[in-house]
């Protein structure tokens, strides 16, 4: 029997590795795990608020605070809630909530309202019964105005309404806001940081088990110095957390596997609902859990048993009769957990007193009649097609034509089976990503590419990553590896999580997507330590420093040219690798969160200072930070240019009734020769403006001169021909 782990059964990969001191092995592995913090910590310290962190931070901490589910139902709550402990012991604005339900304000309105408290307790009515208004919440939350700002900024300039109106030209100081965003993000990051490091542990142990220490550290250098990893590990966002979870939940039922014991099954049912209630995605757990317990369901080899458990597996029907009631078993866990995660409340907002509160009937007629409608456009919906498509999708919906899923969501709406703001957020994760345009490699389509995930592997992973994991492929099959049934059990997992990805999210081409896929992959890289294993000690060594030195040169080093790599740290969530150009030709390949995520905005301030530029800049900016947190000065280009969303333009009046092509010749006359103009690569594509919007950058652009990029996401040009 295997002394490190009591399984017998995990004998059957003989690979022989030089003995190691737990000293040793321990010190290693922390110093690995040191810098892979080490590097989140610079990653997170650097970076601005991405996109989707200033909807789920809030999101968290109203959970805990005023335990109230309507805000952020995208995904189920347990990340979000874990992120916002560290802010519980924290004087955080608002301390309380308007929880009386008043009526709901729309759209336009909130534009209009004299001060930050006003515009959060808008949104937090409205946010029941309109999608757009929790990012309204999570920008007045994290970066409101204090009154007396705006009592100042209106005794300077009386067209100063409310916080949207605030000049953006005008110079204020972070005593100016309530909260200090940063601050608080950075605590939040650390919780998802934490998780990063779990994950490593857990792809260490799994390897290590499977392949002795050699391949538990090779495994745990591939996770650690994976620019992706270490990017969405310092993000609050549900990617790192269902990534180790959906592992956990594998790893622990791979032990359950080697030898039914009680704890293993404690611990895989703790993770598998973990799993379910930190992103719908999850979902995938259930396809993979039966393909991978087949192959031990019907190998020979005994399946030993815990003397606690007084059963016997010695034959097929036992062990399947055995997996089958601990998957009813994982069930019920699940059920029960989402319960627990919304307070055993049907109803999400606190005050409806179980009284239904979000449309989701509606929602569910608009997802069929949109499913409907798309057979006619097999190209997808352009942008400057929606409205068209939209105009159909709302006389469709009028039949309340219900899909099989919509059927069987209000079916557990009928009968409560499930929370409101679970079964609120299933619905929209089911219909959100039916009309999205998306970018890769110079192509846009609303209808989703083919083998988009093939080209985002190929394009963001590390290139001694990629050879890894194609050495380990051709290895394990050449050798006979791949017969047993413990790599049948790897392998599965990895094919299902790919087919998941590539089928339910194909429309938004997103490395995140990717990163369950990941830590299987890294786990099965560690079988090349019995390769390794064949050489005498000199060989060995070399190929051990070799190795070590590739993986972790490549983590912050694109040598694309070979004569002039770009350095990653701290920029790693825009990591290319060589097939992509690197970094600097990222835009050109994939854009979003791949690259232009929000995320560089304290770096545009730097080089703003270092520059001694203080006069206003043109920006363009996708994200949803403040840029006025950051003390810069700016004019917000026209919304449909990618106008900054929670500011007023100079162009708004212009917009605001409907005439957006008034308002972009107001911006093209307003253009002056040396004033600078910053671009997200986001909004340059116009992935999500359409193309006369690029067309528009296009004719802006043949006039600049480029000048530099920050953090290779934002591009700064010079209005004007160079002198």
């Amino acid at each position: 029997m295997d002394g490190r782990i009591g399984i017998a059964d995990a004998q059957i990969i003989n690979l022989p590795t030089r003995r190691c001191s737990i000293t040793i092995e321990v010190a290693l592995v922390t110093a690995i795990c040191l810098t892979f913090v080490f590097l989140v910590i610079g990653f997170a310290r650097h970076s601005s608020a991405t996109f989707d962190e200033t909807v789920r931070l809030p999101a968290g901490l109203s959970y805990l605070r005023w335990h109230d589910y309507r805000l952020n139902t995208d995904h189920p709550p347990l990340l979000k809630k874990l992120a916002a402990l560290p802010l519980l012991s924290e004087k955080v604005w608002p301390v309380d909530i308007g929880t009386k339900e008043t009526d709901s304000i729309a759209i336009a309105d909130w534009r209009k309202l004299p001060d930050s408290r006003s515009v959060l307790d808008g949104a937090w009515a409205a946010a029941t019964v309109d999608y757009f208004e929790q990012w309204i919440f999570g920008h007045s939350f994290l970066y409101g105005l204090r009154d007396e700002t705006m009592a100042r900024l209106r005794r300077l300039d009386p067209s100063v309404t409310g916080p949207y109106t605030v000049p953006t030209s005008e110079q204020l100081s972070k005593a100016d806001f309530y909260n200090d965003p940063d601050a608080l993000l950075f605590r939040a990051r650390m919780v998802v940081m934490v998780l990063g490091v779990l994950l490593a542990l857990c792809v260490y142990t799994w390897s290590r088990t499977l392949f002795g220490i050699p391949g538990g550290v090779l495994s745990i250098l591939l996770l650690c110095f994976d620019p992706n990893i270490i990017a969405h590990s310092g993000l609050v966002t549900m990617d790192i957390a269902v990534t180790f979870f959906i592992l956990g939940a594998l790893y622990f039922l791979w032990r359950v596997c080697c030898r039914l014991e009680i704890v293993s099954v404690v611990l895989f049912l703790l993770f598998f609902a973990a799993a379910f209630v930190t992103k719908f995605s999850a979902a995938t757990l259930i396809v993979i859990f039966w393909l991978a317990i087949s192959g031990r369901v019907v190998s020979r080899a005994a399946w030993p048993v815990s003397s606690a458990i007084k059963i016997s597996l010695d034959s097929f029907f036992r062990r399947l009769i055995a997996l089958t009631g601990l998957f009813l078993m994982a069930l019920l866990t699940v059920f029960a957990a989402i319960w627990a995660s919304y307070d055993f409340r049907y109803a999400a907002a606190k005050t409806a007193s179980g009284a239904a509160t979000f449309p989701i009937e509606q929602t569910l007629y608009r997802e069929a009649a949109t499913k409907t409608e798309l057979k006619r456009w097999p190209s997808g919906v352009m942008p400057e097609k929606r409205g068209n498509f939209e105009d159909r999708i709302a006389e469709l919906a009028q039949a309340r034509p219900l899909t099989l899923t919509g059927s069987m969501i209000m079916f557990a709406v009928k009968h409560r089976l499930l929370p409101e703001a679970y079964l609120y957020g299933l619905q929209h994760a089911s219909v959100d990503p039916l009309v999205r345009t998306s970018f890769l490699r110079g192509r846009y389509s609303t209808a989703g590419f083919g083998a988009s995930y093939l080209w985002v592997f190929l394009l963001k992973t590390p290139l001694p990553a990629m050879l890894a994991i194609l050495t380990t492929i051709i290895l394990t099959v050449a050798r006979g590896i791949a017969r047993t049934w413990h790599f049948a059990f790897i392998g599965s997992a990895v094919a299902i999580c790919c087919l998941s990805v590539s089928i339910f999210a194909r429309v938004n081409v997103a490395q995140r997507y990717l990163l369950p896929v990941y830590p299987f992959l890294y786990v099965l890289c560690g079988a090349l330590a019995a390769e390794w294993s064949r050489f005498s000690i000199l060989p060995r060594r070399l190929i051990a420093a070799i190795t070590v030195l590739l993986i972790v040169v490549s983590c912050q080093f694109v040598f694309c040219p070979v004569w002039r790599p770009e350095k990653i740290h701290p920029h790693y969530l825009a990591y290319f690798n060589e097939i992509a150009g690197g970094p600097r030709n990222g835009y050109n390949n994939l854009v979003d969160s791949n690259l232009d995520w929000g995320q560089e905005l304290k770096g545009l301030k730097r080089w703003l200072d270092d520059r001694n530029i203080t006069d206003p800049i043109w920006l363009s900016y996708f994200g949803t930070a403040d840029p006025r947190w950051y003390q810069i000065r700016h004019i917000s280009v026209p919304k449909v240019l990618g106008g900054y969303l929670f500011e007023a333009a100079p162009y708004s009046v212009f917009e605001d009734s409907g005439a957006p092509d008034k308002a972009v010749r107001a911006f093209l006359n307003d253009l002056r020769p040396g004033q600078y103009l910053v671009v997200s690569a986001t909004n340059l594509a116009a992935v999500y403006l359409g193309p006369q919007t690029r067309d528009v950058w296009q004719h802006v652009l043949a006039s600049c001169t480029y000048v530099d990029h920050v953090g290779y996401s934002l591009f700064i040009y010079r209005i004007g021909d160079e002198k």
